[in-house]
């Protein structure tokens, strides 16, 4: 059976040469779950440490370049990072009006929520947390997540589970999407849109967990199949 190709969106970096990279978790729970991962870059002809974040000038060449790769996917992966780019929002809104299959993991989740607000010059629609649980933890599984009806927990089976958390911000709640979980000092873990084939956020790393965790080799594998 051909296997889909998965459009990961890449990171930017910039230190002494600027470029875009994707960790490896993404990779091999992507290859392990049945899909082909490819890595996504943008299409601008100036350095990337020179484009702003969020909203910013794409030219319709730079447009229709995007457009092409996005059409060589058979499904989009918005990984977590630290900030998101104009050539995501981009990406983000061809692969909507397309109905492309789209996993939003953490910043991914995050830029998804925040997509009504893509026409603004700062789209950011997120907020600092204070909590008494510290969702900016490196260890494996930190908290708990319950889960609402929906499509997330038809994929998990589950009413609960535990994730791991890296993340300092989180999401207000918008009419853009529908909130399928939250951790228990109600953060909004979880995200979809009605109505498409298959648009999910989720704000923990199941990348990370994929070799231990059934829950991340389920959601993988819903999205995989999604794709096909």
């Amino acid at each position: 059976m051909k296997r889909p190709v998965i459009g990961v969106v890449g990171r930017s970096f910039s230190n002494d040469k600027s470029g875009f990279f994707l960790y490896d978790e993404y990779r091999q729970a992507i290859l392990l779950s049945g899909g082909i991962p490819i890595v996504l870059v943008a299409p601008y002809s100036k350095d990337i440490s020179d484009v702003p974040s969020f909203h910013s000038n794409i030219s319709e060449r730079e447009k229709n370049m995007i457009y092409q790769m996005v059409d060589l996917c058979d499904g989009i992966l918005f990984p977590g990072g630290s900030a998101w780019y104009g050539f995501d929002q981009e990406i983000y809104t061809y692969a909507f009006k397309k109905d492309k299959p789209i996993l939003g993991i953490c910043l991914g989740m995050q830029m998804i929520a925040c997509s009504t607000f893509f026409s603004f010059e700062n789209s950011d629609c997120t907020q600092k947390i204070i909590s008494s649980i510290n969702h900016q933890q490196t260890k494996d599984f930190v908290h708990k997540v319950i889960l609402k009806e929906s499509l997330l927990k038809e994929i998990l089976g589950a009413n609960e589970i535990f994730v791991n958390s890296r993340h300092s911000f989180s999401i207000l709640k918008n009419d853009s999407f529908q909130i399928s979980s939250y951790s228990t000092d109600g953060v909004i873990e979880s995200i979809e849109i009605p109505n498409k084939t298959f648009i999910l956020g989720v704000q923990w790393h199941p990348e990370s967990l994929f070799s231990q965790d059934i829950f991340s080799q389920k959601l993988f594998h819903a999205f995989i199949k999604a794709c096909k």
